[in-house]
């Protein structure tokens, strides 16, 4: 039987930065109005990596877990897609139920499958379509986790030239593009090539990736500020010319290619950090450890508090956009919808809701890393 590899903390360091990076990216557009005011559009530039930096950690997770092995994909995907349909058909009747309205029960019904095609019920469910794209085409992902093993850098390089002609296509082509491969933009598996890429190779050389994090943290540092001031600089510049606040910080854009790669890199690096902590002490930083735990759960609920709150905020008159209001719900979102998981996770039904079985007393994680025994990388 094959070692077993170890459990990488550092990963749940770029998680758990990632889902509070996601709240923060939602409660800014509500309650910052990301939608008109320049300075938040600049700032929801910079944190609309999050999207690329879970794409990323699927890469990694799933290579880093199946890579090498003899897989029997009918039970890989059994698996798999029970911690993510039942948690995204659920959700997405939630959302449908307490936000919608609907003239009867064979509209719900038809704009129900309709929604789960397209991951209309609410505004982030797409995240899960994708995710369920990306298990049905694994196989073909870890063939190519095949050539990078032996052809890295042609392999990263050839996905860069894609994701870079894919996002310029979207982002500067004339018109909303209905007919050509992009037609449901961002909803697409390929849409985040590079990042899956990225996060698979990475995977591969976990080793070698590790160390060079750790003695070029300063190269990392200063790479991730200089991709910071061009995609900020691509902001300012698509606003001089009079673009609308929505455009000027897509997700989908060139100048976010290097700008995630870098911030995710970065996270990466100080994760190393934080790694050699627990490893030292383990139990430490348990903050961290929480939230990396939760974050599908997170990610699926908190959005559904922010509509509740806002709606709070609104029905009392202290509905007023303000960094300080952005400031504080993001507080809330992340304390409330983190123990409002944490308490599902302690439920039967913890499976079915967000994706993790049931918690009995201490996890498996925790048991692993104070017994310094190897553990697999387990994925949210």
């Amino acid at each position: 039987m094959a070692e077993k590899k170890r459990y990488v903390e550092a990963a749940d360091f770029v998680r758990a930065l990632t889902i509070a990076s996601v709240v923060a990216v939602h409660s800014t557009w509500y309650m910052a109005d990301g939608a008109h005011w320049v300075s938040s559009g600049a700032i929801l530039s910079l944190l609309h990596y999050t999207r690329e930096s879970f794409m990323a950690l699927t890469g990694f997770v799933l290579t880093y877990s199946l890579f090498g092995k003899q897989l029997k994909w009918k039970a890989v995907w059994i698996k798999r897609y029970k911690l993510v349909l039942f948690p995204y058909m659920i959700w997405s009747a939630g959302y449908m139920l307490l936000f919608g309205t609907f003239a009867g029960v064979g509209v719900f019904f038809i704009t129900y499958g309709k929604n789960l095609l397209d991951g209309g019920a609410w505004f982030h469910l797409y995240y899960l379509l994708i995710t369920m794209q990306f298990y049905l085409v694994l196989p073909l992902f870890l063939r190519l986790m095949r050539v990078a093993k032996k052809h890295p850098i042609a392999v990263v390089v050839g996905a860069i030239i894609f994701q870079l002609a894919l996002m310029a296509y979207d982002q500067y082509g004339v018109g909303p593009h209905p007919t050509f491969i992009n037609r449901y933009t961002g909803d697409e598996v390929w849409t985040y090539t590079v990042f899956f890429v990225v996060g698979g190779v990475a995977a591969l050389y976990w080793e070698q990736v590790r160390e060079w994090l750790k003695t070029h943290f300063g190269t990392v540092l200063w790479l991730s500020a200089a991709t910071a001031a061009l995609m900020e600089a691509e902001f300012f510049v698509q606003t001089y010319l009079g673009h609308n606040m929505t455009k000027a910080d897509s997700v989908l854009q060139p100048a976010m290619i290097p700008w995630a790669i870098m911030i995710i890199a970065l996270l990466a690096a100080i994760g190393v950090r934080y790694e050699a902590a627990r490893w030292a002490s383990p139990g430490r930083w348990p903050v961290i450890k929480w939230l990396a735990d939760l974050s599908f759960g997170i990610y699926l609920g908190h959005p559904m508090l922010l509509q509740l709150w806002t709606n709070l905020l609104a029905a009392h008159n202290f509905y007023h956009p303000s960094f300080l209001t952005d400031a504080i719900t993001v507080a809330v979102l992340i304390a409330g919808t983190g123990f409002a998981v944490w308490l599902i996770s302690l439920t039967p039904v913890s499976t079915w809701l967000i994706g993790r079985a049931k918690v009995h007393g201490r996890s498996k994680a925790v048991r692993t890393e104070q017994s310094s025994v190897a553990g697999r990388l387990q994925e949210s």
